[in-house]
């Protein structure tokens, strides 16, 4: 469910300097499209948040971030979704060419 409303975003968005604004949760700690997902897991991390349990099996796409599910192919992207009390955001993110993840947008 969490692949779909991520590939649903990401097919609707507009490129990242039009990107629509972060929700709110996000937007209050300074955190931005195309930011690395390093600072900003840690962010979420320091604030509060946990990391909501991923929808793969076996290894993790990415052995640093073991919350992170990945999709495969030329245009996947990776997602993981975030919890404090009663609020979820879901993180979408481009695996880019250095080995960075980028913050595509969030909802």
């Amino acid at each position: 469910m969490n692949a779909l409303l991520i590939s649903l975003l990401l097919a609707v968005a507009p490129a990242a300097e039009s990107a629509p604004p972060l929700p709110a949760p996000l937007a209050s700690l300074g955190l931005r499209t195309g930011m690395d997902y390093a600072p900003v897991r840690s962010a979420l991390l320091q604030h509060g948040w946990t990391a909501e349990p991923h929808d793969y099996d076996g290894a993790p796409p990415i052995a640093r971030y073991p919350e992170v599910d990945c999709g495969q192919g030329w245009q996947a992207v990776c997602s993981v979704g975030y919890r404090k009390g009663d609020n979820v955001v879901y993180l979408a993110m481009d695996p880019a060419a250095d080995g960075h993840l980028r913050l595509l947008g969030a909802e």
